[in-house]
């Protein structure tokens, strides 16, 4: 485990991008996972500029998603996938052939699990990962006691994780109850994760993630047990450890 401590979050987003430009430098192949939401949002605008200056270029990747809320797809505002779609794949001009994500929508929604273990296999593991981290805990939906040898699932949504859930819904409340996710298992594969966090109300979260011992009860305790793991926190964040 890296772990790197920013003054700022900007700083601590510009950390993370470095390492992915570095990483796809390397391997312009790579199978990629962003994660959606909030904090990854300073990440993905230092990536969209570093592609627009020519100083990477992510044409021979191909992205899949971490997790979507079940219910809704990118014509949903909120939704990972519009959320990805606005902050970085349009910027980045990434084609929609390059793009395999959870339909929150699909009748059948173990078809798009199968489907997304199936594309990971395939490729063999996913080469970079970009996660956040709940307030609760959670990795993508892998919410509090989830069975961490499990690949791509649909989970009941936490408590915790439906009250922040508001703040992605601005224009339109979404009832959401569900989500679908990649599983701990594929995490854990990945060849290359980073987790970032920033702000206040995320260092005790990140006390327990890098400090208190592995348990399904708070799933990013897990990741302790990455083999290639990179931690970038601002002051803030890293308050507590």
């Amino acid at each position: 485990m890296k772990t790197y401590i920013a003054h700022d979050y900007k700083e601590m987003s510009l950390q993370a991008a470095e390492i992915i430009i570095q990483y796809i430098n390397q391997k312009p192949k790579s199978l990629v996972c962003f994660a959606a939401g909030t904090t990854p949002l300073g990440t993905l605008s230092f990536l969209v500029d570093a592609m627009q200056r020519g100083e990477v270029n992510f044409d021979q990747c191909r992205f899949i998603s971490l997790d979507e809320w079940v219910g809704l797809d990118e014509s949903d505002e909120g939704s990972c996938k519009q959320t990805l779609n606005e902050h970085f794949f349009k910027p980045c001009g990434i084609e929609e052939r390059n793009i395999h994500f959870f339909n929150g929508k699909s009748s059948n929604l173990e078809a798009e699990c199968k489907s997304m273990d199936e594309l990971i296999k395939a490729h063999g593991n996913i080469d970079l990962l970009l996660l956040g981290v709940g307030m609760n805990g959670h990795l993508g939906f892998n919410e509090p006691g989830v069975n961490f040898d499990l690949c791509s699932h649909v989970i009941d949504l936490d408590s915790t994780t439906k009250q922040v859930s508001v703040k992605y819904f601005q224009s339109k409340q979404q009832d959401v109850q569900k989500g679908i996710t990649l599983g701990i298992k594929h995490l854990l594969e990945a060849s290359t994760a980073i987790l970032i966090a920033d702000g206040a109300k995320k260092a005790e979260i990140m006390r327990k993630a890098l400090r208190d011992e592995v348990t399904n009860q708070v799933p990013v305790t897990v990741l302790q047990r990455h083999t290639n793991l990179h931690v970038c926190l601002d002051e803030a964040a890293a308050a507590l450890i």
